[in-house]
């Protein structure tokens, strides 16, 4: 595929890249309100997580619908941003494509399959009645978590998924494709994805996903950088060289490797030390 075509592949499917970026965003902040596990007096902390899918197992059904169909959008966002950074000399390798499409589809099927075993385990745990104290805590670990399986594709899902956020939005910026802002908020997203922090994960993924939108679309502050418009790798343009206070940086396809060095500038000879003076 020629620039020119990568151009015209990517002015193409823009608005669509952009329109799953957004809904993914949205989905996650659904999914992370929609189900939130009680507090219960003299109840340990599993029980009381048992104890709220039992009772609002609609709800916790939900929030895993909604993060699995974030996850396959996902697969879309980064396939568009994974073409552009490999059309620009990114350095990923091809194999990442595999990563690019497996890593949500493993993630969704995960989820999935470990709420509908989480929801069977509560309403065991429920009817068997035992659910406070240490006799609750022990029964909850007698009952068991997901089955082997389900635990291996959710990390594998899980720490592909993180490991997307974190080394696509890097490269991209390497490439000019985002700001370093952009870059170093997509890698924190995705440490968020394997550390999740309650009322904030979903909110800097969403926002990182939204702001991407507006980049895929051109609706970017300020305009985009010039790698977005000449299909090579230029560097993301600094709010000093936008005022044209400071010239800007040339590109490094453009430099001349053949062009000679300059001439060192040479170095004026220090004086000689008043000891040296006194024994002369």
């Amino acid at each position: 595929m020629t620039r020119d075509d990568q151009l015209r592949w990517e002015a193409r499917w823009a608005r669509s890249a952009a329109i799953a970026a957004v809904l993914a965003g949205l989905l996650m902040l659904a999914s992370a309100m929609v189900f939130f596990p009680k507090d219960r007096d003299g109840i340990e902390r599993s029980p009381d997580l048992l104890l709220s899918i039992d009772q609002n197992s609609g709800g916790y059904m939900a929030s895993a619908v909604l993060s699995s169909l974030a996850a396959l959008l996902l697969a879309g966002v980064f396939y568009y941003l994974f073409r552009a950074i490999t059309a620009r000399g990114g350095g990923v390798p091809q194999w990442f494509l595999y990563l690019v499409i497996g890593a949500p589809v493993v993630y969704a099927v995960a989820t999935l399959g470990g709420a509908f075993q989480a929801i069977d385990l509560a309403e065991e745990f429920v009817d068997d009645g035992i659910i406070r104290g240490e006799k609750g805590s022990d029964h909850a670990k007698e009952l068991g978590g997901a089955s082997p399986v389900l635990v291996a594709l959710a990390t594998a899902g899980t720490v592909g998924l993180a490991f997307l956020f974190v080394m696509l939005p890097l490269r991209a910026r390497r490439v000019g494709l985002l700001t370093p802002f952009m870059g170093i908020l997509g890698a924190i997203a995705g440490a968020l994805v394997v550390f999740q922090l309650a009322g904030v994960s979903a909110v800097v993924q969403a926002f990182w996903l939204v702001a991407l939108a507006a980049l895929f679309i051109g609706r970017w502050p300020g305009g985009r950088g010039p790698a977005w418009e000449t299909g090579e790798a230029d560097p993301w343009p600094s709010a000093a060289e936008r005022r044209g206070d400071v010239p800007a940086r040339k590109p490094a396809a453009e430099l001349d490797p053949t062009a000679p060095l300059p001439e060192p500038e040479p170095v004026p000879e220090r004086p000689a030390s008043r000891k040296r003076r006194r024994k002369r």
